[in-house]
């Protein structure tokens, strides 16, 4: 009996070594993240459109690999992420926190044209040249020169100044690979001064002469005859008041009149403004941008700017 015990015993006793020794390494396991691997994930979600998950990533590469060369271009792709998913604002404080703690000059040109980009692609001509030109003060590389001249040649295109366009890209070096490109942009710009554009204040001055006749001058013939039936009806309404001596009632009429005839010229003018805009934009979609920075991609510090050329 004593023997049949201490056999169960050491049964029980191999069992347990037999689940200590199999189950503490399992246990004890760990996750070891490599620096590279992290950066490149982070990377490839950036490159398929994940930018959410990309900022997380390279947050996370930044938290446990702080010392590493790359953690600069990791910021920098954290505000590039930001600006591909159309968060300027939020790419902007990134862009600046790099520009005002850094102490190589290289990489606070870089953040700059950045934000400089950030508000061209939100339609922000003025703030983005006061970046570009920025640059152009600051910057000793000639590239990044080149760079930030074509951009705000092009800035100068979206604002519709044509001529001082052409003599900014004329700006750009020889040595630029932009430099035809600029070449030509800078005698087609001039082009822009030819554009047939309506003049807002003859819109308003024939729409105060005739309602709806400031909407004819730019085509907008079922705003014109809007116009011209509503001031016509609201005069007649108001003067068959006046002459049934319902002379409250015609002032009545008079004042709302007097609010539709204003909003008549106004809104021709208005209708000439935006005439003239689309006039401009236009053409300036007739004209070829060969300048792309393609910002995820990575190699060269703070988001690696990559060249692509469309023909």
């Amino acid at each position: 009996m004593l023997l049949r015990r201490d056999k169960y015993i050491l049964i029980l006793f191999s069992t347990l070594c037999l689940i200590s020794y199999t189950g503490f390494p399992a246990i004890s396991a760990q996750i070891l993240i490599d620096s590279s691997r992290q950066f490149d994930f982070a990377r490839t979600c950036m490159k398929s459109g994940e930018f959410d998950t990309a900022i997380v990533e390279f947050n996370r590469f930044i938290h446990f690999f702080p010392d590493d060369s790359r953690t600069p271009e990791a910021r920098c792709l954290i505000g590039i992420c930001h600006m591909e998913a159309r968060r300027f604002e939020a790419a902007r404080k990134v862009f600046f926190r790099i520009a005002d703690t850094t102490s190589a000059p290289r990489f606070r040109c870089r953040a700059l044209l950045l934000i400089g980009e950030s508000y061209y692609r939100q339609k922000i001509p003025s703030e983005a040249a006061y970046y570009f030109r920025q640059v152009i003060e600051e910057c000793r590389d000639p590239e990044m020169k080149n760079m930030a001249c074509y951009r705000l040649g092009w800035t100068r295109l979206q604002e519709g100044r044509w001529r001082e366009a052409s003599g900014t890209f004329r700006r750009v070096g020889k040595g630029s690979p932009f430099y035809e490109s600029a070449g030509r942009l800078a005698v087609q710009g001039l082009k822009g001064e030819t554009i047939p554009l309506k003049k807002p204040a003859v819109a308003g001055a024939m729409a105060a002469l005739v309602p709806g006749m400031g909407h004819v001058y730019v085509s907008r013939f079922r705003d014109a005859m809007t116009a011209f039936v509503l001031n016509g009806l609201f005069v007649w309404a108001a003067i068959e008041s006046f002459q049934h001596d319902q002379e409250v009632l015609g002032g009545i009429l008079c004042a709302l009149e007097s609010g539709w005839y204003t909003g008549n010229i106004y809104s021709a003018v208005n209708c000439t403004h935006k005439y003239n805009r689309k006039l401009q934009e236009n053409f300036r979609k007739t004209l070829k941008d060969q300048f792309h920075l393609n910002l995820f991609a990575a190699g060269r510090g703070c988001g690696g700017i990559v060249l692509t050329f469309h023909f």
